[in-house]
């Protein structure tokens, strides 16, 4: 194969056919900056690692409802999946709405963009749509646990699944269903001999030496397309038996596309033409800056909501589960003095009541003593 790739490219050279991509195009950093391409990575990185913490702990057990509804057991096992279902989809709104922006700019100028920058915001996009399938795989999962997840609808001509978040996703579908169908299209235009730019790109290292293209490139692009799609559809509408094979398929497909946006990237920066000014794609600007911003604010909150679950672990240990039946729903954090008053009394209210059993002659005076404790409980909660 190397010997017929070799034999192809002296051919090529001996009829003055150009054998590499020269003219790649302009730099873009709104598209192909540092902060764009590890702002959507990044967040795709710690949404599948989420994804497959809450997998595993599924597992194990620790996050399932085996106690009845009433029962302290019972709210401290749902306050658990709610604190859960909280960090799972940390940064996840932020980066569709950012990875659907991308997508529109690309669209807007499809016909004039270079086929390496469209090119390279396919390979980042689907990391919005590997986070977001990872996402939502176990947030609808614990969303069924929980049921706090809404999704009938009242009208009879909607959608069953019509919530928010939803609609977004079937947004961002759509939109990248559109982009892959116009990236096929600018494929067929593939040119290394035209004297404009953008008409190719450099493929070293993301296929063979003898591939011939476009043809490799279009297949790469229905395949991973069609992959993905099924994978993000799949979250919405699979059962709970699925999670696995989609955790899978969806995991498989990040380190695919982060080799393929590194190559790209890597391989084409030296044939960019910046003009007079020396325009670099490594310049921050707007673009890059936002992005890089989005994705401080999701690790913040993700640390947020993290400290706000250990914290939350830790009282159940100290407490017991009565914790979660004096914390404020409406809040996502309890007002821990009155909580915590609340529940010594109810712990010294069961050492009375045990205490009761044994000491019989002092009974009346014992329960007159637990009405007390409860009655002053009940008006800490409120």
């Amino acid at each position: 194969m190397a010997s017929e790739g070799s034999e192809g490219s002296e051919t090529a050279d001996l009829l003055g056919e150009p054998t590499q991509c020269v003219n790649v195009g302009e730099p873009m950093p709104d598209i192909a900056g540092f902060g764009v391409l590890l702002g959507l990575s990044v967040q795709a990185f710690i949404s599948l690692v989420l994804a497959f913490w809450v997998f595993f702990w599924t597992k194990l057990g620790r996050l399932s409802i085996q106690h009845s509804e009433g029962t302290a057991e019972h709210a401290s096992e749902k306050k658990r999946l709610g604190f859960v279902s909280e960090i799972l989809m940390v940064g996840n709104d932020l980066q569709m709405i950012t990875g659907v922006a991308l997508t529109i700019t690309a669209l807007t100028d499809w016909k004039d963009i270079d086929l390496y920058h469209l090119r390279l915001v396919y390979e980042t996009v689907s990391f919005v749509g590997i986070s977001n399938a990872a996402a939502l795989v176990c947030w609808t999962f614990i969303g069924a646990k929980t049921k706090t997840l809404k999704t009938r609808s009242k009208h009879k001509f909607i959608p069953a699944y019509w919530t928010p978040r939803f609609r977004i996703t079937y947004v961002f579908g759509v939109l990248f269903l559109v982009l892959t169908v116009l990236l096929e299209v600018r494929l067929d235009e593939w040119s290394l001999t035209e004297e404009e730019t953008g008409f190719c790109y450099v493929t070293t290292g993301i296929t063979t030496a003898g591939a011939s293209h476009p043809i490799t490139d279009k297949a790469y692009v229905a395949v991973t397309a069609v992959w993905l799609l099924m994978v993000v559809f799949g979250a919405l509408f699979c059962s709970v038996y699925f999670r696995k094979p989609l955790l899978v398929l969806g995991g498989l497909q990040f380190p695919l596309h982060l080799y393929m946006m590194i190559k790209l990237r890597i391989e084409n920066q030296p044939f960019l033409d910046g003009g007079e000014s020396g325009e670099s794609e490594d310049n921050w600007d707007f673009g890059q800056t936002t992005a890089t911003l989005l994705l401080g604010i999701a690790v913040g909150q993700l640390i947020h909501q993290g400290m706000h679950y250990i914290r939350f672990e830790r009282a159940l240990k100290k407490h017991g589960a009565e914790y979660a039946l004096a914390q404020d729903d409406g809040k996502s954090e309890p007002v821990v003095s009155l909580v915590e008053e609340g529940l010594r009394q109810v712990q010294q209210l069961k050492q009375t009541a045990s205490g009761h059993r044994s000491l019989k002659s002092t009974g009346e005076e014992r329960h007159e003593e637990s009405y007390e404790l409860m009655r002053r409980s009940d008006e800490n909660r409120a």
